[in-house]
């Protein structure tokens, strides 16, 4: 499965061969299609994938700890996300955590964090707190890359694409890489 800039990922159309491409990495996970829907689960695989083409400051990834993935709250995508931990991130191990809100205390330790779209704490735009921490942040919220988020998971009908907000993202140390960067819609 490629990411596609302007096209995106026709869900609807996915063969079930892609779909073991997107979920692989999470290829011990038993899921039912009525347990979590199929999107949630795709959403989740794109999430965990983008820590093979993001590079975080160094400060951020010292020593061999393993890559934190939180969430914030209850969701599907989070409960998806959940299954990547003890799985293998590129050179060290990803280790799940739900957090309960975006506090300095709560993300502290997050390498990437899912923010669903529904998350009253980004009503207004993200909390400035979290700009400048070398924390990815990811979100299915409208606008979210716009908003000053960094990575925005963006859904038109059947389709999947992301928007990536460069300044945000280079700003907390994040360097989005080139495949990356060629694939996604650009945000500045």
């Amino acid at each position: 499965m490629s990411w596609r800039p302007a096209g995106g990922i026709k869900l609807s159309r996915l063969p079930p061969i892609a779909l073991s491409i997107a979920l692989a990495g999470l290829p011990e996970l038993a899921w039912s299609e009525s347990s979590l829907q199929r999107e949630e689960r795709i959403k989740a695989a794109l999430v965990f994938k983008l820590v093979k083409f993001v590079n975080w400051p160094a400060a951020a990834m010292s020593g061999r700890e393993p890559i934190q993935i939180c969430a914030l709250g209850e969701s599907r995508v989070g409960e998806a996300l959940s299954a990547v931990d003890g799985k293998p991130a590129r050179d060290r191990l990803a280790q799940f955590r739900k957090i309960a809100g975006l506090t300095v205390n709560e993300i502290k330790g997050c390498h990437v964090l899912y923010i669903p779209a529904n998350a009253r704490e980004i009503g207004n735009g993200l909390p400035g707190h979290l700009r400048g921490r070398g924390v990815l942040t990811v979100s299915d919220a409208s606008d979210f890359a716009r908003r000053g988020g960094m990575i925005g998971l963006v859904q038109n009908e059947n389709k999947l694409s992301c928007e990536i907000n460069l300044r945000s993202a280079r700003e907390s140390g994040i360097e989005p890489g080139a495949p990356l960067l060629e694939l996604a819609v650009i945000i500045e």
